[in-house]
């Protein structure tokens, strides 16, 4: 068994305990968990806040994960570069193409796995300020994947790119219908349709939250 493997192995018998803590510590509360289907590769897409987001969307869902993770968070500490080994996370050239990590992400994809990402690119401080990138909805074009739509609020609270401390927030989770490929065939642009379609998914849930200075939940 290689380490990546069995690290998510290792995730998977820890996460009944981890998620416990997890909604003990957070009050993490998830809705729509059943929409993350329990086979087949599947592409996660999530909006980003906080270095939060990652284990705290995999600590709640029923399948293991591997992300994509930008590659000069490697260097930022030792923990963190720690922990993003430990989940074998993709690295992700933000500079250049990322032609390595996107074969990566297909191959982990066609060996029926769940790849999570983050169509902002980065932690923001305020949804909707960043358009989305497309790489979400491209991967599960390509790979016939499902993508499914996971909103996240009030981790802008703790670990943010304003904020390193963690401290406890209460943390609400919603796991959308998936999108499918094949009702965009007919598309001009089809990637670009779910892309959209995956903003607005989110957008439903997230903007209620969200007041005029742009983090209150």
């Amino acid at each position: 068994m290689s380490r990546g493997k069995f690290n998510r192995w290792l995730d998977s018998v820890a996460r009944p305990p981890a998620r416990l803590a997890a909604r003990m510590y957070f009050d993490l509360d998830v809705t729509g968990a059943e929409h993350l289907p329990s086979d087949g590769p599947v592409v996660v897409a999530a909006n980003h806040f906080s270095h939060l987001d990652p284990p705290l969307i995999g600590v709640s869902l029923a399948r293991d994960f591997r992300f994509l993770a930008v590659d000069e968070l490697w260097g930022k500490n030792r923990g963190l570069g720690w922990a993003l080994r430990h989940w074998d996370a993709i690295p992700l050239d933000r500079d250049g193409y990322p032609v390595g990590a996107m074969r990566a992400a297909i191959e982990h994809l066609e060996a029926g796995e769940v790849l999570g990402l983050f169509p902002e690119g980065r932690r923001v401080e305020r949804w909707g300020v960043d358009d989305p990138k497309r790489g979400a909805a491209w991967l599960a074009w390509m790979t016939g994947a499902p993508l499914v739509p996971v909103a996240i609020i009030g981790t802008q609270h703790a670990m943010t790119p304003l904020d390193a401390s963690l401290r406890r927030t209460s943390v609400h989770l919603w796991v959308e219908e998936p999108i499918w490929w094949f009702e965009y065939a007919d598309r001009v642009d089809p990637v670009g349709s779910m892309t959209a379609d995956w903003f607005d998914a989110v957008d439903q849930r997230l903007s209620p939250w969200m007041d005029d200075a742009g983090a209150e939940a």
